[in-house]
């Protein structure tokens, strides 16, 4: 699931903007920061939402609604992996 991703990604894109433009509008040193948001590795800090919002032209409350429901995914999948992993703990 990566639909944060891809939804920064193409709004981006939409702006004509590269990865290296976010980075510098943010005063990130590297873009990587960008690159880690759009392929699902981190997510935007609530801090940036809005700013990256007004950037992209984009509405702050469907990429927050759009963050939340990443973060939601995430927790929800490792929680899971830690509650089979101490289920198959438990048996041996």
């Amino acid at each position: 699931m990566n639909k944060c991703g891809d939804f920064l990604k193409k709004s981006r894109e939409a702006q004509n903007l590269s990865q290296k433009d976010v980075a510098s509008f943010f005063e990130y040193n590297t873009p990587q920061f960008i690159s880690n948001w759009e392929r699902g590795l981190s997510l935007p800090p609530v801090p940036t939402i809005r700013k990256l919002a007004k950037l992209y032209k984009i509405s702050a409350e469907k990429l927050f609604e759009l963050i939340l429901e990443e973060q939601l995914f995430l927790t929800e999948k490792s929680l899971r992996e830690k509650f089979e992993e101490d289920k198959k703990r438990k048996r041996s």
